[in-house]
């Protein structure tokens, strides 16, 4: 298949349009939800989703714990629905994410939420869904109909979500600038990651297994671009935080599999940016030192020049938190190039459906 006659590649890039409209969808829900949160006393999320939907809560566990009073916890929802466990959620916030709105187990959590009298939320690209009619709130997407199986806009549209509302709860009035703007930046940052893609494409479609590695603000990507490397071209990934990475899997690291790190440029001062590039390099001479077949995706220019590897260097100079957006439409882009030059099909790929139903 040719990737840009691919539906993923043609949702991949409806993702300007959807920033620059996700807001009008949402403003007045947002306002009263971000009201209700802080008229009240809890200061705990429960957080329930499968597959990238986790992952894009994973990425609101620290973007919201980093900078307000709140706590995410990532929920089992099969502890409530197998095991019937006795969760009280009534001194928490329920928040269920799922692009189609039909997971039964997250359902059940938001469920359960209300029984108790939780403030709960369905962040879905369904307005129609059960998850939509069953939260007291629901954030809609707003990325129209998504008919390639690998999740791509609707992933965007829900880190969008997640940035936003961590922005508010914490008052953070940079990040909710940022994403007033986002949709130009990612427009002018699509293009560079066009090329680089096409060149590592090529580079790495030989890959048969490897590890994707990030670590804190960006440490969900490594899991998403992962999947997105295992249910488009079925390569035996895995992705890790580069912290648990030393704890054990590093030992299978060889020759033959390739690393990609994803690495976002501190905003800190010097001393923490400093701190944060010398962990970054460790990692990276690491897997050097291994001979494994290193791919450093950043928008770091100090650390490119440093790191003696493959580096795929995207001039994007917004925050940390917000290279996620920059990151992911690379790791779908790849993804989707390598599925095309190994014959796969991106849209279709084998043994899955567009909507998984678990409970």
């Amino acid at each position: 298949m040719i990737y840009n006659e691919t539906l993923m590649w043609k949702e991949i890039s409806e993702t300007p349009r959807i920033f620059g409209e996700i807001q009008g969808f949402n403003a007045e829900t947002m306002k009263n939800l971000v009201a209700d949160i802080k008229a009240g006393s809890a200061t705990n999320f429960v957080a329930a989703a499968r597959g990238t939907s986790d992952h894009a809560l994973i990425y609101f566990k620290y973007m919201l714990e980093v900078n307000s009073q709140y706590t995410v916890g990532l929920s089992a929802p099969s502890v409530v629905t197998l095991y019937k466990g006795k969760i009280n959620y009534s001194n928490s916030i329920v928040i269920g994410c799922s692009q189609s709105g039909k997971a039964a187990d997250v359902l059940e959590i938001i469920r359960r939420g209300n029984e108790q009298g939780s403030i709960t939320i369905a962040i879905t690209n369904d307005l129609e869904s059960p998850m939509a009619k069953e939260a007291k709130y629901h954030l809609y997407c707003g990325a129209g109909l998504e008919s390639s199986v690998a999740a791509t806009k609707t992933f965007s549209s829900q880190l969008y979500i997640m940035l936003w509302l961590a922005a508010e709860l914490s008052d953070h009035k940079e990040d909710l600038l940022i994403l007033k703007n986002l949709k130009q930046e990612i427009e002018k940052v699509i293009p560079q990651i066009d090329v680089l893609t096409t060149k590592y494409a090529k580079k790495f479609k030989d890959m048969k297994s490897g590890f994707v590695l990030s670590r804190g603000m960006t440490y969900a990507i490594a899991l998403e671009a992962t999947l997105k490397l295992q249910e488009t071209c079925y390569i035996q990934a895995k992705g890790y935080a580069g912290s648990d990475f030393y704890h054990g899997p590093m030992a299978m690291v060889n020759e033959d599999t390739p690393v990609i790190i994803y690495c976002a440029k501190n905003n800190g001062d010097a001393e923490m940016q400093r701190l944060v590039r010398e962990d970054q390099m460790k990692c990276i001479d690491k897997m050097l030192s291994l001979n494994a077949p290193v791919l450093l995706v950043t928008n770091d220019n100090v650390l490119t020049g440093k790191a003696k590897c493959n580096d795929a260097l995207i001039n994007f100079g917004l925050p940390e938190e917000v290279c996620m957006f920059a990151f992911a439409i690379f790791a779908q882009m790849f993804a989707c190039k390598i599925s095309c030059a190994i014959g796969n099909n991106p849209d279709a790929p084998r043994a899955l459906n567009k909507v998984t139903i678990t409970k």
